[in-house]
């Protein structure tokens, strides 16, 4: 299951190195993303615990943040994607 209210939620597995797995999903603005990683259920908190405890890292994965933008032709206002990816 994906993050609440997230779209297009991925979990991928390298190819290379098979113990390393990443999750993605986006959000339509940036709000959206603050709104959705600031209102973790309980349960929302022990999927995220149990998952970090499968890390073999010396340290927490650290999730990489970035926004989107289309490269078709600027028509009007443009909204940004905002998508996050879990290493």
């Amino acid at each position: 299951m994906g993050p609440a209210g997230a779209r297009n939620w991925t979990l991928r597995r390298n190819l290379r190195t098979p113990s390393l797995w990443t999750e993605e999903y986006s959000t339509p603005t940036w709000m959206d993303f603050l709104r959705l990683n600031h209102r973790l259920t309980a349960t929302d908190k022990e999927v995220g615990d149990r998952l970090n405890a499968l890390h073999d890292g010396d340290h927490p994965p650290e999730p990489e943040l970035s926004i989107e933008r289309g490269t078709g032709a600027i028509r009007g206002r443009t909204q940004p994607i905002t998508r996050i990816s879990r290493p």
